[in-house]
């Protein structure tokens, strides 16, 4: 199974180095599209020109946080699209390689919401034109919202002021446009656990670095990669060299990742 990811900047903090050096040392391809030259790419990632997929002039940032998460979201669902593979972000550190199963490849990254972090979803299934079809709208109304906000939105449409897709919620097009679609389409009873993708806990993202923090007894059997809420991290978190024992310090140790010299 390729698995492709996506960078916009020319820097990859050591943190995302260490994803990738994971995704490769399971065996897969991986692909990195970029949209400029990126410092830090590791061996083994191929690099690819990401207007190959998009343009560059189709990127658009979440108004609040200037997050590029919602052109993120956007790129994931062409890729599918495209039958290039699954798609991985970039703060997913991987224990073994995925395996396809069924028509899709999907877990929960927490009790109400199935994660965007890896999908693989069988080349041709409908819920892929059904992503990128809702995530493609700049004026979204989105069909999970209570009645009340749904008949704010379709007013301010009507009237030809509609609420951009920016100014929407954190995830609008992520997390939540997934596990609405399969919702809709009777489809969460085939969602992996959280054991799958995310076996850490959000409250807990910030002791990935920790020689004292039992991570090991978060890893199941079933685990293929772990998913660790780089938007809930801080720069100097993603930087910092991992203590010994601690979960980052022993998955780069097994991929024969070394920590760049020089960076805090």
């Amino acid at each position: 199974m390729t698995l492709n990811a996506l960078w916009v900047g020319n820097v990859l903090p050591p943190l995302q180095r260490l994803c990738l050096t994971s995704a490769a040392a399971t065996g897969c391809p991986v692909r990195l599209f970029t949209y400029e030259p990126v410092d830090g790419v590791p061996a083994g990632v191929e690099v690819v020109d990401g207007n190959e997929v998009l343009g560059v002039d189709k990127v658009v940032r979440h108004s609040r946080s200037q997050s590029a998460a919602l052109f993120s979201d956007r790129f994931r669902y062409e890729i599918l699209a495209r039958r290039l593979g699954a798609w991985i972000d970039t703060d997913l550190l991987f224990i073994k390689a995925p395996q396809a199963r069924g028509d899709y490849l999907l877990a929960w990254e927490d009790d109400e919401l199935v994660g965007t972090a890896f999908i693989w979803i069988k080349p041709g299934h409908p819920l892929v034109d059904d992503l990128r079809r809702y995530a493609s709208d700049d004026f979204l109304i989105p069909g999970w919202l209570p009645w009340w906000k749904r008949g704010q939105l379709s007013i301010r449409k009507a009237m030809g002021r509609p609420k951009h897709v920016s100014d929407l919620d954190w995830g609008v097009i992520g997390p939540h446009l997934l596990t609405w679609l399969l919702r809709q389409s009777d489809l969460v009873s085939e969602v992996g656990p959280t054991s799958w993708f995310s076996p850490l806990p959000w409250d807990d993202r910030r002791r990935i670095s920790d020689g004292d923090f039992d991570w090991r007894s978060l890893i199941k059997p079933e685990t293929i990669c772990v998913h660790l809420w780089n938007y809930g991290l801080t720069p100097e978190l993603r930087s910092r060299e991992p203590q010994a024992g601690s979960f980052l310090h022993t998955i780069a140790t097994n991929c024969g990742f070394r920590w760049p010299a020089g960076e805090p």
